[in-house]
């Protein structure tokens, strides 16, 4: 196996774990433990994102797994050769490349201006001190809101992505 194939393949692969496993360990388990936080969830969250910089750790993740997958699929297909991606390993690893590509653009487009917005108005109620007011806390709500929805979606796309590529190879038996 070539050596930069392989180095691809690891980057693509412990990406991808990195990436899908912090998704799915923050939907069911960070998330929810955070909501039953009360006034103390404003404090986790800015340090969960500001100090243990979150996104940055799953934009980076993400971005490697999509850069590999991206090389790799370029090599598999023989530079995008239909006669490859119309096979039945072409057509799962094409599914599974879409997915994630679709997991990452939602994540990057729709899920972190939200987040961005989430985490200024912590600073703002934490700088006010006391309860938010009516107005911000309804703006939080909605973000949050939004924020879960978008977050379900990704996380299906990851699954999918993951499940597909992890069985692609497999489809033409």
């Amino acid at each position: 196996m070539n050596t930069v194939i392989l180095l691809l393949r690891i980057l693509h692969v412990v990406g991808g774990v990195f990436w899908v496993g912090s998704a799915i360990l923050y939907f069911y388990f960070v998330a929810p433990s955070v909501k039953g936080l009360g006034p103390a969830r404003p404090q986790f969250l800015q340090g969960f994102i500001e100090r243990r910089r979150y996104p940055m750790f799953m934009n980076i993740s993400s971005a490697v797994t999509i850069l590999a997958g991206a090389l790799l699929y370029w090599n598999s297909s023989g530079g995008l050769q239909t006669a490859w991606i119309q096979t039945p390993t072409g057509i799962g690893f094409t599914i599974g490349s879409v997915a994630a590509i679709l997991a990452y653009l939602l994540g990057f487009i729709l899920i972190r201006p939200r987040g961005q917005r989430l985490g200024q108005l912590g600073k703002e109620i934490a700088m006010a001190g006391g309860p938010p007011p009516a107005t911000l806390a309804a703006e939080m709500h909605v973000l949050d809101d939004e924020i879960m929805a978008l977050e379900r979606v990704e996380l299906v796309l990851m699954i999918v992505s993951l499940l597909t590529m992890a069985t692609a190879r497999y489809w033409g038996m």
